[in-house]
């Protein structure tokens, strides 16, 4: 009897679970275009450009550096304290690029965090506005999109309205 009753209560919860699930609507936001199309991705996006000249600039001297110190050790090949000079400087500069790198990393994460960050206000109003119950961010979980279901263009819009 108890097993009956639990196997017809979960048949219940089941139906009004997806009939449920069925009356939601589920949006997505291509947060790429978000970056490449708002006014405030295209700073962001420029600010990481500058960051990354001055960053290939701080490589670039490094390295002219190297070349220099190896023009001067093919003149004096067997000057041991010019070997262990370029030794240190190698390893300084690939120190060097992988911070480089890190940086850059960083940088454009927090950028997008920045970003994002003033998309979900623009999101959240849409979406309230459009009677969407979610709104995906992540472009691997969607399998299929209907058109009716991408918010990009408004969230766009919304944005570079500010």
């Amino acid at each position: 009897m108890f097993l009956r009753y639990t196997v017809y209560m979960l048949l219940f919860l089941c139906v009004f679970a997806s009939s449920a699930w069925a009356q939601n609507k589920v949006g997505f936001v291509n947060t790429q275009r978000i970056l490449e199309e708002t006014e405030l991705g295209k700073t962001a996006q420029e600010d990481l450009a500058r960051l990354s000249t001055e960053k290939d600039k701080q490589i670039n001297e490094s390295a002219q550096q190297i070349i220099e110190l190896k023009e001067e050790l093919s003149l004096y090949p067997h000057d041991k304290g010019l070997q262990k000079e370029l030794e240190a400087l190698s390893l300084a500069h690939e120190e060097l690029k992988k911070q480089c790198r890190a940086d850059l990393r960083k940088e454009e994460e927090q950028l997008i965090q920045f970003l994002l960050k003033h998309a979900d206000e623009s999101l959240r109003k849409i979406a309230h506005q459009e009677g969407f119950s979610m709104v995906l961010t992540d472009p691997n979980i969607v399998g299929y999109l209907e058109s009716s279901a991408d918010l990009t263009d408004l969230v766009i819009q919304e944005m570079n309205k500010d």
